[in-house]
């Protein structure tokens, strides 16, 4: 017997940045914040150097109250991926914090990505704190 609904999250995406954040050192040595905004196919972490982070969720909150942009994407820091590969597709906003093989988009219904932002950015503090002690 298979359960039908076994692969379906319905858990919103704060709780899951709740359940899966974390700071720790990458291979290179530099502190790394990750987070996951949902769970299942398709889905992964958003990792980011912490020196990063601020401008990202203060990108996030800008793009939550104001929009979203238009633009392309390269190498770019983790604030600047975000506002360009950020999508609304049929009320689920998707971005990601780098391009390549492997960047797994993070996926926020459009009515709770006010509710992320803020939640990221009460996190700012305490990840980057949680950074500078990993040096």
């Amino acid at each position: 017997m298979a359960n039908i609904f076994e692969n379906e999250h319905d858990e919103s995406p704060t709780t899951v940045i709740k359940q899966t954040m974390s700071v720790s050192v990458d291979d290179d040595g530099t502190p790394i914040v990750s987070f996951a905004t949902n769970r299942g196919k398709g889905s992964g972490a958003q990792s980011m150097p912490v020196s990063e982070f601020r401008e990202y969720v203060g990108a996030l909150a800008d793009i939550a109250s104001n929009g979203i942009p238009e633009q392309a994407e390269e190498q770019y820091s983790a604030a600047e991926s975000l506002r360009r590969t950020i999508a609304n597709n049929d009320g689920i906003i998707s971005f990601r914090v780098r391009s390549g093989k492997g960047a797994k988009p993070a996926k926020v219904p459009v009515g709770q990505l006010t509710e992320v932002a803020e939640l990221l950015a009460s996190t700012v503090d305490a990840v980057e704190k949680a950074g500078e002690a990993l040096n």
